[in-house]
């Protein structure tokens, strides 16, 4: 039988009651902008907001948190640049830091520990429209990506610490790239916990290209470049004259990535951006024993070191979709 979700949730931290977590790609000399929204504005969740911002250095390290740099009623809108906080804050942006929009409920505001309501959340979560924007400077390119997050990493909303990532759009010519930016956050800042990600480039034909591992220490970003799987295999020219075209299948089994992906230009730097969408979109009774049963199988089917077949057979796709239904 499965277990219902709990009424309340004890000892939270409210810094993240309704976070927006982001990369800046200070590393791809990008500067970050956030548009951030108090959504709800009807019901008995509505609430004011204080807005401030976290950020982390490229090793996890937590920086700084702001004082409070906005107050949001049910409905507001703001965008802030980063680059202008980080100023402010007398931080220099090295590498590829993270930064954290925490909204704290004005109750809730002074305090470090408190309780909620899971419901609450997701009311929040649901209205939430958060968007993300990058900018290259000098050359004044533009890009952004819209989504919503809720609680990552917090054994107490989900117990099965897994990321599927299903991303048919890596695309590799002379100047572009694709990267993928996977993000390990939590609900509290003492998370130190390591995740590690296998995933394989599966060209058209569904044959296996290149296997790679990405690890992703807490409170960091890493970036999965399709550019530099294919050096690294010494299959760049021949998968770029065989059409440039592939899809990347990861697997961490030991926590919740965010994962991003980016086609970049690399003579313009230009952007085209997205977020993947969970398996529960696509399976309605994805979760717990279901999902941990579906990854294990995949796992097996795709990274097990004892995979001899070059790609995922119709026999082993028919018994992933048979465990995922």
């Amino acid at each position: 039988m499965a277990k219902t979700a709990p009424e309340t949730v004890e000892n939270f931290d409210p810094l993240f009651y309704r976070p927006c977590i982001f990369p800046i790609l200070g590393e791809l000399s990008y500067g970050t902008s956030i548009t951030v929204n108090n959504g709800l504005k009807s019901g008995p969740y509505t609430t004011d907001f204080e807005m401030s911002i976290s950020f982390f250095d490229d090793k996890g390290k937590h920086i700084v948190t702001s004082p409070v740099l906005a107050h949001l009623k049910p409905g507001d809108i703001i965008k802030l640049d980063t680059r202008d906080v980080l100023k402010d804050l007398k931080v220099k942006t090295k590498g590829n830091m993270l930064g954290v929009a925490h909204m704290v409920p004005t109750r809730f505001v002074g305090q470090k520990l408190v309780t909620v309501d899971p419901n609450e959340l997701k009311a929040h979560v649901g209205a939430a429209d958060d968007f993300i924007e990058f900018r290259q400077e000098p050359k004044g390119v533009i890009t952004g990506v819209a989504y919503q997050m809720g609680p990552q990493n917090d054994f107490r909303f989900n117990k099965t610490r897994t990321t599927l990532l299903q991303a048919p759009k890596a695309i590799v010519t002379p100047t572009v790239d694709t990267l993928f930016a996977v993000i390990n956050p939590s609900t509290s800042l003492d998370y130190t916990d390591e995740a590690h990600m296998e995933y394989w480039l599966i060209d058209p034909a569904g044959k296996k290209v290149a296997r790679g591992e990405a690890t992703v220490p807490a409170w960091t970003c890493r970036f999965i470049s399709v550019r530099e799987l294919l050096e690294k295999n010494n299959l760049l020219d021949s998968f770029i004259a065989d059409g440039g075209l592939g899809m990347i299948l990861g697997l961490c089994r030991d926590a919740g990535l965010v994962p991003v992906s980016m086609t970049r230009n690399l003579e313009t730097g230009a952007i085209a951006c997205d977020h993947t969408l969970p398996p529960i979109y696509y399976f309605s009774t994805w979760g717990g024993q279901r999902r941990l049963e579906a990854n294990t199988l995949l796992h097996e089917i795709v990274f097990g070191e004892d995979v001899i077949a070059d790609s995922l057979t119709p026999a082993g796709a028919k018994e992933l979709a048979d465990v995922s239904a």
